[in-house]
């Protein structure tokens, strides 16, 4: 889902500022970018090219932002994101990955739900996979 981002002059103005402020701080930089990008009517796949993040990343940013505000989006913690029920066996699925009967992510996410009985839909396990370098590993094989 792509959230649509309209700012006041003063909510761009005050966006600016913050670049202008924070060139050396690179997470904050990229976010107020994200959102001054969000309002020009970029799309998200541009954004991820310009900027060197998930499009996953975009959304919560984006989300945060509307919800909270400038202060909510330039104070808010990953720590504070709840954890994906994968989160434990991150490890764990990149070994299943590496291993020879395993090629695509469908074969993957079946040994995932065979292994840990966590049901995934793909698109979503695909995005995961991509996240953490699991993709790059059943890339390798072929």
């Amino acid at each position: 889902m792509s959230y649509k981002v309209v700012l006041t002059e003063e909510q761009e103005e005050e966006l600016r500022v913050i670049v202008r402020e924070n060139q050396k701080r690179k997470n904050i930089l990229k976010r107020a970018y994200c959102i001054l990008l969000k309002n020009e009517g970029q799309k998200n796949k541009n954004i991820t090219q310009l900027l060197g993040i998930h499009e996953d990343t975009i959304a919560d940013w984006t989300k945060i932002y509307l919800k909270k505000g400038l202060q909510g989006l330039l104070k808010f913690k990953y720590s504070e994101r709840r954890k994906s029920k994968l989160h434990p066996y991150k490890n764990k699925i990149k070994r299943m990955a590496s291993a020879k009967s395993i090629k695509t992510v469908e074969q993957l996410q079946t040994k995932v739900k065979e292994e840990f009985n966590i049901s995934i839909e793909y698109s979503w396990f695909y995005r995961y996979c991509k996240k953490y370098g699991v993709y790059k590993i059943l890339k390798e094989k072929r």
